[in-house]
C-alpha cells in the first residue's frame, strides 16, 4: 500500500474517501479525469465510500492545470511546496483532491463536495513520525501492580455493570486484567512470543489505566493500530462504528492526528465518531507536541484528532506535582480534563521488548535496545494513559439506570468544591 507524507500526516496516495451522497457525480468527475480504480468499498454506517487503487492520477493533474482552474491549481502547488519539508512529498493526490474541489465550486457555486484522503492515525505520542521516540519510552517497574480497588480513588465495585469501549494495539493478556475484559482472538497478543515491540503494550497500559479507577467495569477491546504503530483511519473509523453499535457507555481512543493537509478534520473519523448514542462519552488523547519536539510542522498547540471533534473529549496530562505536563498542547481550549500522566505506573508486556526510534518515514533513527519487562508492569507518560484515567474515572461515576456516563463526565467538568477529583480536573487555563 503505497505511503505518501504531507505537511504533518501519512496517507495512502492512491486512494480516496468520498460521502456516499456524492460518490456518483465523484465518479463521473474521475471518468472524466481519465482515473481509473480498482475497488470502492461503500459503508452505509459511515456515510462514506473508500475508492482504492487509483491510476492515472499525473495525466489527469496535467489536464486540471491547463484547464480553466489551472492558475487557482498551481498556486495552490506552489504554496504546498513550500510549506513541505520534501517538496517531492507532495503527491498528484493532493491536487487531484483540490482540483476536484475547484471544479465543482466553478460548476455548482456553494456547494463543496466532501471528499478526502485516507490518512494514518497513530499513538498520540508520537504522530506518526516520531515512531517510540516521543516522549520517553516505557521503563520496567521493579514491582507489579496492585490488585484492582486496592487504589484509594478506586473501590472494588465502582464501574459495575459499565461497558468501556477500547480501541488501541492488541491487547497483552495480563492477569492483571482477566476477567476485566472481552476480545476477540485477533485482539489479543501471543503471550509466549519471543520478544515484543513497544507499541505492543500500549493497549493493556491504558487498560490499566481505566481500570485501575473502575475496578469493575468491563472493558471491549477492538485493536485498531499494530505492533509498528501502523493503521489507516478509514480502518479506525469502521472500528468505531462497529464498537457504537455494541452500546458502551465509555469509549477511550488513545490514537489520532493533527489537522490534515486538507485543512479539516479527518472526515472519516468524524462520521464514525457520530455514530454514537448521546449518553455514550467518548475520551482522546491530545498530541504529545507541546514541548515542541514533534517536527514537520506540528507546532506546541496544534489540535489532534479525534480529541478535538466536537462532542469528544480531549484529555490532556499533569505530572506528579499537578502542572501541565511538557509535552501538553498548550494553549489549547479544545482539551477539556486534564489527568496525570507522567511517570505513571500500569500493565504491560511481560517479556523482552525491542525499543527502536523511527523518523516519520519509519527508517531507524539509533541503535535499538532489548528492554526486560519481567513483571509485565511498566512506568510510561503520555497523553494517552491520561485519557484512560479519565475514561475509567468516568466509568466509575456511572451507575447503570440510575447515572449516565454523561452525566458522570459533567460531575467531572463541573466537580462540586469539596469534593475530591483524584488528580482530574477541568482545564481552565484555557477557558
Amino acid at each position: 500500500m503505497p505511503i505518501k507524507y504531507g505537511l504533518v500526516e501519512a496517507y495512502n496516495d492512491d486512494q480516496l474517501v468520498v460521502a456516499l451522497p456524492e460518490l456518483e457525480v465523484v465518479k463521473r468527475k474521475l471518468e472524466h479525469l481519465g482515473v481509473h480504480w480498482d475497488k470502492i468499498e461503500p459503508n452505509a454506517v459511515l456515510g462514506l465510500a473508500l475508492i482504492s487503487k487509483l491510476t492515472d492520477l499525473r495525466q489527469a493533474v496535467h489536464d486540471l492545470l491547463e484547464s480553466e482552474i489551472g492558475p487557482e491549481l498551481e498556486r495552490f502547488r506552489a504554496e504546498r511546496a513550500q510549506v513541505i519539508a520534501d517538496p517531492s512529498d507532495l503527491a498528484d493526490l493532493d491536487l487531484l483532491v483540490k482540483g476536484i474541489q475547484l471544479k465543482f465550486g466553478r460548476e455548482f457555486p456553494g456547494w463543496e463536495v466532501t471528499i478526502g484522503k485516507n490518512y494514518g492515525p497513530s499513538f498520540v505520542r508520537g504522530y506518526p513520525h516520531l515512531r517510540g521516540g516521543g516522549h520517553g519510552d516505557p521503563e520496567p517497574a521493579d514491582t507489579a501492580l496492585p490488585p484492582p480497588g486496592t487504589d484509594p480513588c478506586a473501590t472494588p465495585e465502582l464501574g459495575r455493570g459499565v461497558r468501556v469501549g477500547l480501541l488501541d494495539t492488541r491487547l497483552f493478556p495480563d492477569e492483571w486484567l482477566t476477567g476485566r475484559y472481552i476480545a476477540r482472538r485477533s485482539d489479543l497478543l501471543d503471550p509466549g512470543a519471543d520478544t515484543f515491540t513497544v507499541f505492543d503494550g500500549h493497549c493493556t497500559f491504558v487498560g490499566s489505566c481505566i481500570l485501575q479507577r473502575a475496578p469493575a467495569a468491563e472493558i471491549h477491546v477492538h485493536h485498531v493500530l499494530s505492533s509498528e504503530d501502523e493503521g489507516s483511519a478509514w480502518d479506525a473509523a469502521i472500528a468505531i462504528a462497529e464498537m457504537a453499535e455494541v452500546g458502551v457507555d465509555v469509549v477511550n481512543l488513545s490514537f489520532g492526528e493533527f489537522l490534515t493537509d486538507d485543512n479539516t478534520a479527518p472526515i472519516v473519523l468524524e462520521a464514525a465518531v457520530k455514530r454514537f448514542g448521546s449518553d455514550t462519552v467518548v475520551v482522546a488523547a491530545a498530541g504529545n507536541n507541546g514541548d515542541g519536539r514533534e517536527q514537520n510542522g506540528a507546532g506546541a498547540n496544534w489540535a489532534s484528532y479525534p480529541a478535538a471533534l466536537a462532542d469528544v473529549v480531549g484529555v490532556g496530562a499533569l505530572d506528579p506535582d499537578g502542572k501541565l505536563a511538557a509535552f501538553t498542547p498548550h494553549p489549547a481550549p479544545w482539551i477539556a480534563l486534564l489527568a496525570p500522566g507522567v511517570r505513571i505506573t500500569g500493565a504491560y508486556v511481560k517479556g523482552d521488548v525491542i525499543i527502536e526510534h523511527k523518523d516519520r518515514k519509519g527508517d531507524s533513527v539509533g541503535s535499538k535496545q532489548v528492554i526486560s519487562f519481567p513483571n509485565g508492569t511498566a512506568i510510561w507518560e503520555g497523553c494517552s494513559f491520561a485519557a484512560g484515567t479519565v475514561s475509567g474515572a468516568i466509568a466509575a461515576r456511572t451507575v447503570p439506570g440510575r447515572r449516565s456516563a454523561r452525566q458522570a463526565l459533567e460531575e467531572l467538568l463541573h466537580p462540586e468544591p469539596g469534593r475530591p477529583g483524584c488528580g482530574i480536573s477541568p482545564n481552565k487555563l484555557d477557558s
